[in-house]
């Protein structure tokens, strides 16, 4: 069984002393710092990914908060789905006060909780906006184009040989919406 911790920098050099102190006090077999040079890239978390990759069923991740995985509560649920599955146990040192008596698999459970509802809210506000639009009169989508211009486009096709990208061009169209109309009849 191994256990990884995971620090990550911020501006606050005190705070990552905070996290490498408590890191090191649960005794961690290695500690993976995730520095500033790679939260420039699209992809900030390159060594968390990699500690996770090498962790297997048994192995623990530990952080200092829960904050330093730089996570939104839907994607640490998926977070903590991707560890649950793989039989890695995520452990946070520090909680919110109200939180500390909570056994960390409770206090998972209650994140995964609070991301389904999330994506519930956010899929409710969607549909009531979306709902909201059509009621004024607003369609979504892309515009549809004139029955003349779908003509000119099958004409073109099968009469003068044009290709597709010669169509979208001379329609003034995408070469997508000239493959479809060409495709369709």
């Amino acid at each position: 069984m191994e256990t990884i911790g995971y620090a990550h920098t911020s501006e606050d050099k005190g705070y990552l002393s905070s996290q490498l102190e408590s890191l090191g006090k649960y005794g961690c077999d290695r500690i993976v710092l995730e520095t500033d040079g790679q939260q420039q890239v699209a992809h900030p978390h390159v060594e968390l990914e990699a500690a996770v990759e090498e962790l297997s069923s048994g192995d623990k991740l530990i952080v200092f908060e829960l904050i330093c995985l730089g996570k939104s509560i839907i994607q640490l649920a998926d977070f903590i789905a991707e560890l649950t599955e793989k039989g890695i146990e995520l452990i946070v040192l520090e909680k919110d006060e109200a939180l500390k008596e909570l056994d960390d698999s409770i206090f998972t459970a209650m994140i995964t909780s609070m991301a389904q509802m999330e994506k519930a809210i956010i899929r409710e506000r969607t549909s009531r906006g979306l709902e909201e639009a059509r009621r004024n009169g607003r369609i979504g989508g892309r515009p549809r184009i004139s029955e003349e211009t779908v003509e000119r486009i099958l004409f073109l096709y099968n009469n003068n040989k044009y290709t597709l990208r010669q169509i979208a061009e001379e329609c003034n169209i995408s070469l997508g919406t000239a493959y479809k109309y060409t495709q369709e009849k």
